[in-house]
């Protein structure tokens, strides 16, 4: 934990703020400078309130881990669950100034101190994979859910036609999602009250996206969700439809009901315009 200096006076406030930050959110933080710091009144000593503050903060921190994550909690148990949260708050005390963001590291978190990490990726848990899957599934969507979304805006224009050169630009709130297991299925029954089992394994491609206000989830074909990763990924029309293995018509459909529920805009190439055809000199007779 950093200490306050005091190099010509009384330390500065942005010194205090930090070591009252790091008091309250640092697991092996002493106290020591507390009663220097703080004010006195009657009650309890500065070193202890400031344990106090720090046993508070800890409590809200874990009450927005298990509100972000009903299905991991679910999964693991209260018990477990906690020791998971505790541990990843421990190694990553939150450093922004919204608790939405609390949890942005917790999949990293889980997948750098995975015990198989080292096995070759055919070799790892499922059970473990299923859990960063949850993770990731759980923060893409509570960030669709209060992100920006196209409510209230006007469709987009329809273009008459797209060159194989169209490229297109995901609507807001628009997200694809691979994972191990049909973990949007558990998430779901989970929020509706329900106990289910743990998801088998087996991979699934899911869009996501917010409609009305509500998070919608979709499970399209391999290829349509290949043909719409790679436009995401900013392949121009012709160059996804190859890498989806579909026919230039089957991307142009796909493409045209994608505009039209809102999930992308085309942005159509820009129209060079013809070199003009030179005049034919006459000669004049002599």
């Amino acid at each position: 934990m950093r200490e306050p200096r005091a190099v010509d006076g009384p330390p500065s406030l942005r010194a205090v703020q930090q070591w009252f930050q790091d008091a309250i959110t640092a697991p092996s933080a002493g106290t020591e400078r507390a009663a220097a710091l703080l004010a006195a009144p009657a009650g309890p000593s500065a070193e202890r309130r400031v344990e106090l503050y720090r046993r508070g903060c800890r409590r809200r921190l874990l009450e927005v881990m298990r509100h972000r994550h009903p299905a991991l909690r679910a999964l693991l148990g209260p018990e477990l669950f906690d020791a998971f949260a505790g541990e990843y708050l421990d190694a990553r005390p939150s450093r922004s100034y919204t608790l939405g963001r609390l949890d942005e590291r917790l999949a990293a978190h889980l997948a750098a101190h995975r015990p198989d990490r080292y096995r070759p990726a055919g070799q790892r848990e499922f059970w473990i994979d299923l859990m960063i899957d949850l993770v990731r599934y759980e923060c893409l969507f509570a960030e669709v859910y209060d992100g920006p979304g196209t409510e209230g805006e006007p469709p987009a224009p329809w273009p008459a036609e797209l060159p194989g050169a169209t490229t297109a630009a995901a609507a807001p709130g628009l997200r694809v999602f691979r994972g191990c297991a049909a973990v949007h299925e558990y998430h779901s029954a989970v929020r509706r009250g329900a106990r289910p089992g743990p998801p088998e394994p087996g991979p699934v491609d899911l869009v996501v996206f917010r409609r009305d206000f509500r998070v919608v989830t979709v499970r399209p074909p391999a290829e349509a969700f290949t043909l719409l990763a790679a436009l995401l990924s900013g392949a121009p029309l012709d160059a996804a439809a190859e890498r989806a293995g579909v026919g230039d018509g089957t991307a142009r459909r796909h493409l045209r009901r994608w505009i039209a529920q809102r999930w992308l805009t085309a942005r159509l190439p820009e129209r060079v315009p013809a070199a003009p055809v030179p005049t034919p000199r006459q000669e004049t007779p002599r």
